[in-house]
């Protein structure tokens, strides 16, 4: 069977403003139904990126692929996509159903087509039964709504720049339910940009890290953290007269770069893990083979955060809650 296409396929895409290039040679392939981060300080480019390939901005080199549509054919990319910009006005004498109306005609519906598909949308976002107008929405519900209105036409793929902007935390826990419930349901393919990096790791198949214009890493949030190098850390207690069989059976593994004992809590093994995979399963087993029994275990792998960090060397507008 003949494999099918990425839903985006970028390919060395530059854009310059002037005599700044703001994206420089930069490739990217979203396959169908997945869900890909575009991460990176501002500044990096990412949201350049996202307004070449929604053909805003015109391109200054490379190619993109989206829905069989190429940049060239303006037409063809916009009526195959979805976006939601970090910052979107909405006209708050309008009610939902109304505005979704509007743009569900934009894209070809009929009325009765375009009513049924915002009454379907407005339901499976928590907004189906309010009818009151935009400008009484809170900015949760106008994010909720922005979200509908970018799936208003089916896009084969949804760009979303800083979709939960703005939004306390459980604001933003129900636009990335909403957002992965979209892509698995509807096979729709989602670039993601986001600061809020614990939430891009819990969502995001693939991600790719930018910084000066450029893609620094990229791959599944393992692979990005494995580039990184940067390293877990943990912490496990055994009991006292294990202390020396458990460092015999920890010093010479691979997974364990670095331990230490914490004076104040006696049988406590401060850990640093090596950044490859499966550190914490052979840490437990090595305990285990040796016949000691942790009675705790705290061990957790280095986050998408310190990768961020690591590879950027800044805390720019990097949010992990």
């Amino acid at each position: 069977m003949k494999a099918r296409p990425p839903a985006l396929d970028c390919v060395e895409l530059v854009v310059n403003y002037g005599t700044f290039t703001a994206v420089d040679h930069v490739s990217i392939q979203v396959e169908e139904g997945e869900i890909f981060g575009l991460l990176g300080p501002n500044g990096a480019g990412k949201t350049s990126v996202i307004r070449a390939l929604t053909t805003i901005v015109p391109a200054a080199g490379g190619t993109a692929m989206i829905g069989g549509s190429d940049l060239s054919d303006s037409v063809g990319v916009r009526s195959c996509i979805g976006v939601l910009p970090e910052s979107n006005g909405y006209p708050g004498a309008q009610t939902a159903r109304s505005y979704l109306r509007f743009h569900g005609r934009l894209f070809g519906l009929s009325q009765a087509e375009a009513d049924q598909r915002a009454d379907r949308l407005l339901a499976m976002l928590g907004l189906g039964d309010n009818y009151k107008r935009i400008a009484t929405f809170s900015r949760g519900m106008r994010q909720r709504l922005g979200l509908c209105r970018a799936l208003i036409n089916n896009p084969v793929v949804l760009f979303l720049d800083e979709p939960t902007l703005g939004l306390d935390p459980a604001g933003q826990d129900e636009i990335m339910t909403h957002l992965a419930r979209a892509a698995a349901e509807r096979q729709t393919s989602v670039v993601l940009c986001s600061h809020l990096l614990d939430e891009v790791e819990r969502v995001c198949d693939r991600v790719a890290i930018m910084d000066h214009g450029k893609i620094i890493a990229d791959g599944t949030v393992d692979d990005v953290i494995a580039v990184s190098g940067v390293a877990g850390r943990g912490r496990l207690r055994v009991p006292l007269d294990d202390i020396g069989g458990a460092v015999s059976a920890l010093q010479d593994s691979r997974a364990a770069k670095w331990l230490n004992f914490d004076n104040s809590r006696p049988g406590d093994i401060e850990i640093e893990l090596s950044p490859d995979g499966g550190a914490r399963r052979i840490i437990l087993s090595r305990l285990l083979d040796a016949g000691i029994e942790p009675r705790s275990f705290d061990l957790q792998g280095a986050r998408l955060s310190d990768a961020f960090l690591a590879l950027t060397g800044s805390e720019r507008e990097m949010v992990s809650r």
